[in-house]
């Protein structure tokens, strides 16, 4: 005993543990967060959460969704389009965000939306088919972003399998935070410029505006496989006027589009399975909504042509009959926007719309929700 003691006592024991210890105190307590990557998956949900939570719009309508919302609808926009009926929009869609993180940042910003009355929920229609009882990483990476006494019990609730390297996860923060430390290490230039571009960003009331202008336009191809070898090939960054169509990061987003374009979850083993498992979980997110007394509008998104079979109306009656059944009697509106974007100038990839397209979209959605006013927000389509 005596032995082990004198260990503990020494300092070549003491001072790293010591430090071990202070260290992972530090990252529990939320002091990390301004030294975060930027627009990595863990800080952007931190950033739409702060954002919407902090904006001067007290919105009486929320926006759930993915990427696909996030880049393709603009707020101040729909705003302006909107203001007259008496609406008020912020959104909690996110990048990446599958049902479990989505369902997260409804419950972090409900709270802090006294006036909240509808859900428009954007919804990636080929979905249903990619539910799973595991995590993948970049929302395992967001969900440690939410305080544990929320999560946890969702996935629990979710049924995900949640292993002890997930619980680790979750509770040990040198853990959680391990890629991001370990890319400041390695870069730490590269993280400072970052951060001192964040720091330098005029605070908004929104938390992102689509200012992409390149198109899919500029990678001509007749399908999937012609777009992933254009893609790799490569083409001039300017035209012959001299105007930049395309960047590297244009170029990476077109290919790994039309590679996830490939893979088709509606055709994989065990379809059904998941599309019974999404729509559950679904259900346990609309019925939260419903006991708040808010209406929920699903909203299918456009995709571009080059990956049209995602929007075929197979897909769409299987979402038309389990919405049915989930609603029940209660009030509910389905809107189907999948053709509101028809041509590849509208798109920075295949599935994302560039800055023309996301006011397209924007202009539909805005027509759609004052046509179905009377049903959505009883009560506000007296406005002129």
């Amino acid at each position: 005993m005596k032995e082990v003691l004198k260990y503990f006592r020494d300092p070549r024991f003491f001072l790293p543990a010591g430090f071990l210890i202070g260290f992972e105190i530090f990252l529990q307590s939320g002091l990390y967060r301004p030294l975060m990557q930027p627009r990595s998956y863990a800080d952007n949900v931190l950033r739409v959460v702060e954002t919407a939570s902090n904006s001067r719009v007290d919105p009486n309508v929320l926006i759930i969704g993915t990427s696909v919302a996030y880049q393709g609808i603009n707020l101040p926009y729909l705003n302006k389009l909107l203001e007259k009926k008496g609406l008020r929009i912020q959104s909690g869609a996110c990048e990446g965000a599958q049902m479990e993180t989505q369902h997260l940042l409804y419950k972090a910003l409900e709270t802090k939306m006294p006036h909240l009355k509808l859900i428009l929920h954007v919804s990636d229609i080929s979905f249903p088919w990619t539910a799973r009882f595991t995590l993948d990483q970049p929302n395992r990476s967001m969900i440690a972003q939410f305080p544990r006494r929320m999560a946890l019990p969702l996935l629990m609730d979710y049924g995900f399998h949640v292993s002890s390297q997930d619980w680790i996860y979750f509770f040990i923060r040198s853990v959680t935070y391990q890629k991001d430390l370990r890319d400041f290490v390695t870069d730490p230039l590269d993280r400072i410029k970052g951060i001192g571009r964040r720091m330098r960003e005029v605070p908004s009331d929104y938390v992102y505006e689509n200012t992409m202008d390149y198109q899919l336009a500029a990678y001509p191809s007749k399908n999937l496989h012609e777009c992933i070898q254009t893609a790799l090939r490569g083409i001039p960054e300017s035209d012959a006027s001299g105007r930049r169509i395309t960047d590297h990061h244009h170029q990476k987003a077109v290919w790994q589009t039309c590679q996830v374009g490939l893979i088709d979850p509606f055709y994989a083993p065990g379809a059904a399975q998941w599309n019974r498992l999404y729509f559950e979980r679904l259900k346990k997110m609309y019925d939260e909504m419903y006991a708040r007394g808010l209406t929920v509008a699903t909203i299918f998104p456009p995709y571009s042509d080059l990956i049209q079979d995602f929007n075929e109306n197979t897909r769409y009656d299987v979402w038309a009959s389990n919405l049915k059944d989930l609603h029940g009697n209660r009030s509910y509106e389905l809107i189907d926007l999948r053709y509101s974007a028809n041509s590849r100038d509208l798109y920075y990839d295949t599935i994302h719309l560039n800055r023309a397209g996301s006011m397209k979209f924007t202009e539909a959605v805005a027509d759609a929700v004052m046509k179905k006013l009377p049903v959505l927000i009883p009560g506000e389509a007296n406005s002129p």
